[in-house]
C-alpha cells in the first residue's frame, strides 16, 4: 500500500488559545497608569491650606483640634491671604479678631498679631511718637528695648535702660493725620507687607506685654523722664 506524504499546509494545528492571565495584567496595568496620571493632574494644582473645623467666636484661640489640612484649588492672591498647612504650628495658639465659620479657609487678617498673654503678665500703655519709636515702624508682636533719658539738655542728663526686651502687644494712631496708601492692589505680598507696615497716622501710644515689676519701671521711668522705644530683631 502507498502512502501519500502531507503536505505542510495540511498538517493539522492546535488552535491559539487567549492567555487571560496576561490579559487581565495588561488590563489592571492600564488602569493603574491612567489612575495615577488623572490623580497627579489633580492634584498637582492643588495648595494645601487651614479650614476650620468648627464655628469659632471673636477672641477665641486656634487649638489643634479647631483647623484641619484642606488641598484646595485657589489662585495666588487668595493663597497669600489664606494660612498655608505648612504654618500650621506657628498659627495654633493664635487669638481670633473676626469669627470663623467651619469647612471656611483660614485667613492671615482674621488672626491677632497680639502675642498672648502669660498668667503673670499684664499690659501697659505709654505714650509715643514717631520720633521716639523707631519711625512709627513698630507693630503688634514685636519686640523693643525701651530707654529713659532724665534732665534732658542738660549736663547731667542720663540715658539708662528700663526694659531690655519686649513684645509690643498694640500701638495705637492718630487717624486724623493718616496717610492714604497709592500702592496697587496687584503688587502682591511686597505691596501688602508695606501697607501693614506703612504710616497709618501719627504714632500715639504703644502697648507693652510686661510683668508687674517691669509695668512699675516703666510707670517710674515714664513719670522721671522722657522714653525712647527701638525696634529689636526677632528673637532666634
Amino acid at each position: 500500500m502507498a502512502v501519500s506524504a502531507l503536505a505542510p499546509a495540511r498538517v493539522l494545528r492546535e488552535p491559539r488559545r487567549i492567555d487571560w492571565r496576561q490579559a487581565v495584567g495588561a488590563f489592571i496595568m492600564v488602569v493603574a497608569t491612567a489612575g495615577g496620571i488623572t490623580f497627579w493632574s489633580a492634584t498637582s494644582d492643588t495648595r494645601a491650606v487651614l479650614v476650620a473645623t468648627r464655628d469659632l467666636p471673636a477672641g477665641a484661640r486656634l487649638t489643634e483640634a479647631d483647623v484641619a489640612v484642606a488641598r484646595v484649588r485657589i489662585d495666588d492672591a487668595m493663597y497669600r491671604a489664606a494660612v498655608p498647612a505648612a504654618e500650621q504650628p506657628s498659627f495654633v495658639g493664635r487669638q481670633l479678631n473676626q469669627p470663623v465659620y467651619a469647612h471656611q479657609l483660614v485667613a492671615r487678617a482674621q488672626l491677632s498679631a497680639r502675642s498672648p498673654l502669660a498668667p503673670d503678665q499684664m499690659v501697659h500703655t505709654v505714650p509715643i511718637s514717631a520720633e521716639t519709636a523707631a519711625g512709627g515702624r513698630i507693630r503688634p508682636g514685636d519686640s523693643v528695648r525701651v530707654f529713659v533719658t532724665t534732665d534732658r539738655g542738660k549736663p547731667e542728663s542720663r540715658t539708662t535702660v528700663v526694659l531690655a526686651r519686649a513684645t509690643v502687644y498694640d500701638v495705637g494712631f492718630d487717624d486724623r493725620l493718616g496717610v492714604v496708601s497709592t500702592s496697587s492692589a496687584a503688587g502682591g505680598a511686597d505691596a501688602a507687607d508695606s501697607t501693614s507696615r506703612g504710616p497709618r497716622g501719627r504714632p500715639a501710644w504703644i502697648s507693652l506685654s510686661v510683668t508687674e515689676e517691669q509695668a512699675l519701671q516703666l510707670a517710674r521711668a515714664r513719670w522721671n523722664g522722657e522714653l525712647d522705644i527701638d525696634l529689636l530683631p526677632p528673637e532666634g
